[in-house]
């Protein structure tokens, strides 16, 4: 029981849910369960227009994450005199938006307890996680081998192994930021 779930390092705990949010932007996969009130399948075209709607703005995202990753781990491991001062220099530095006087961005980011000085972790298996789903046909997401793999190299193992190699056993080598980098420049 202490290895199965969530029980992997932090900075891979997010990488398989990640990892299946690409099936449900898949329109062949969509059309499977995704009906309207005829029961007509969702139109291809949809999802596209909605891959495209997602895609806007991934830059601004990414750049957001940075900015709570800064303050997340600042605010853990520094002793800062004024947090929202602490908070706005971050935003000055990561953010694409200024800080605006009087808020307290601080007092209402909720990943400050859970994820502790952590929350870095939530991108970084991101990047581990689009680096697996190139494994996967874009054509056949379903085929059987490469599902196969990834239950037997990552999902069985659990935390019994590092997810290290966990990753490299399913990917054949060790992971790498470039299937991110594609994604995110895309």
């Amino acid at each position: 029981m202490r290895f199965s779930g969530v029980a992997t390092e932090w900075d891979f705990v997010e990488a398989p849910s990640q990892l299946l949010e690409e099936w449900a932007w898949d329109a062949g996969v969509l059309s499977t369960f995704a009906r309207d009130a005829g029961g007509r399948p969702i139109p291809a075209d949809l999802v596209d227009r909605m891959r495209q709607a997602d895609d806007f703005g991934k830059g601004f995202d990414a750049r957001t994450q940075m900015f709570y990753a800064a303050m997340s781990y600042t605010l853990h491991t520094e002793q800062v005199a004024d947090l929202t001062e602490a908070t706005a220099q971050l935003q000055e530095r990561y953010s694409m938006f200024p800080y605006i006087p009087g808020t307290h961005m601080a007092a209402s980011f909720g990943h400050l307890e859970g994820y502790s000085s952590e929350y870095y972790t939530y991108m970084w298996s991101l990047v581990i996680a689009k680096d697996m789903f190139s494994a996967f046909d874009p054509e056949d997401l379903f085929a059987p081998q490469v599902a196969r793999r990834y239950r037997e190299a990552v999902l069985e193992p659990g935390g019994s192994r590092d997810a290290a190699d966990l990753v490299a056993a399913f990917l054949g080598r060790p992971y790498s930021f470039e299937a991110f980098s594609t994604w995110l420049a895309s």
